[in-house]
């Protein structure tokens, strides 16, 4: 497995490091703190629009003013001085209560960001646990590997211990060479896979794909495994990707009441202090001040627009009904992947179970075979045999228990849970 330096790391630290180390939920964090931001009754249009606004202007006239009575006043080089300064506030006080529409829509889409970053941190904490599995399956081949090459190096130099005195064969020997080959290279092909799977759990932990590291040796610890019908209704309510699509559709479906709030009239209260200031000689009025407040409602309903609320509505019951097709397809599509999981976990927990009763009886096989064997009453392709049968089965069993850890955690990934 890795060198003997290789820094240790257990399953839980790899998810830890994932999870901070990942791009795609940096990226989804600053999406929920946009979104986060755009909430509230500011946000939704509840509170009133406080402007400040001011001119100063100042005029220069060359005028001749001409009166019914025949009369005439020339001015040359007049001036006009005019300020104005005011403070307006703006507050619409009824839309067909589109404003509180707007304030639960916009928390709609915060807490669909928020669902759609935890639908990406389970799919990445499941990626990683299925790899680190998968390198925990690597560990225990080759030490089967290595159990038996030792067990093959002893066996070599009996035959050829045998080959001496006359009790084996050169064929003997030259089997037995090749056994301990094939299985050399064996190992080094599991040594090799081993690093291509740690080179993509290492991309996958934002890191150099050449870090070393050594992992469990025993796989991930399986917790209570509940009916079929209690995985889906777990599923049903926990499940991101289905919460995710039930959120759409209710977005959707206020995206239709918030188009049909502009077929109501809107209301809207205006208020404020204005200050004028006035100095000029280029007329009668020398000068003039005013100031004082002011206070207005404006009101408008929409008679005939072209038809473009109807589009509006329209087109928003269609994008619920698109939205209600993608929850029904992502409650099926995850109910049918639960139940394949949750077949595959009992399957792999059978063969599990008939594996393990079937190395122990070709571990005490194996032990009879190899005492005749070292008596003289079996020849060594008997005893290989025995051999390959007992390797096999330890083969089978390590595929077979790691098989039903990755169903586990398929079953706890569909259904919402957390399996660490």
């Amino acid at each position: 497995m890795p060198a003997l330096k290789a820094q240790y790391l257990s399953l839980e630290d790899a998810v830890k490091i994932s999870m901070r180390e990942n791009l795609g939920l940096l990226t989804a964090d600053a999406r929920i703190a946009a979104a986060k931001v755009n909430t509230g009754p500011g946000a939704a249009g509840m509170l009133p629009s406080v402007t400040a606004q001011g001119s100063g202007v100042f005029t220069l006239d060359n005028a001749t003013q001409t009166f019914l009575d025949g009369r005439e006043n020339k001015i040359v080089g007049g001036t006009d001085l005019r300020f104005n300064a005011g403070v307006r506030a703006d507050w619409t006080i009824y839309d067909g209560k589109g404003m509180y529409l707007r304030r639960d829509r916009l928390l709609d889409e915060y807490e669909l960001t928020t669902l759609a970053r935890r639908q990406e941190a389970q799919e990445l904490v499941a990626s990683v646990s299925r790899a680190y599995q998968e390198l925990v399956l690597q560990e225990r081949l080759v030490d089967i590997i290595e159990e038996d090459l030792t067990y093959l190096k002893d066996l070599l130099e009996l035959t050829e211990a045998k080959l001496k005195i006359g009790s084996a064969t050169r064929l003997d020997v030259l089997q037995a060479k090749t056994d301990f080959n094939e299985l050399t290279n064996s190992r080094q092909l599991a040594l090799l896979q081993y690093d291509i799977i740690a080179g993509g759990l290492n991309r996958d932990l934002n890191r150099s794909s050449a870090t070393p590291f050594s992992v469990d040796t025993a796989f991930l610890p399986l917790g209570e495994v509940l009916p079929y019908e209690e995985w889906t209704e777990l599923a049903l309510s926990s499940n991101p990707g289905i919460r995710l699509a039930a959120k759409e559709v209710a977005i959707a479906e206020r995206d239709i009441a918030l188009a049909e709030t502009e077929r109501r009239p809107q209301i809207g209260l205006t208020s404020g202090v204005n200050f004028g200031y006035l100095r000029s000689n280029s007329g009668f009025l020398l000068s003039n001040r005013s100031y004082g407040p002011f206070i207005g409602v404006n009101a408008s309903f929409n008679i005939f627009d072209g038809n473009r609320v109807d589009r509006s509505i329209e087109i928003a019951k269609f994008s619920a009904t698109v939205a209600k097709l993608g929850y029904d397809q992502a409650s099926l599509s995850t109910k049918n992947e639960l139940y394949l999981n949750y077949q595959q976990y009992e399957y792999y927990v059978a063969q599990a179970r008939l594996e393990q009763e079937n190395l122990a009886l070709s571990e005490e096989n194996f032990a009879l075979a190899d005492e005749l064997y070292r008596n003289g009453y079996i020849n060594q392709f008997e005893l290989r045999q025995v051999r390959l049968q007992r390797l096999e089965i330890e083969r089978r069993l390590a595929q077979a228990e790691y098989q039903q850890t990755l169903a586990y955690i398929g079953l706890m990934e569909l259904s919402g849970q957390s399996w660490l």
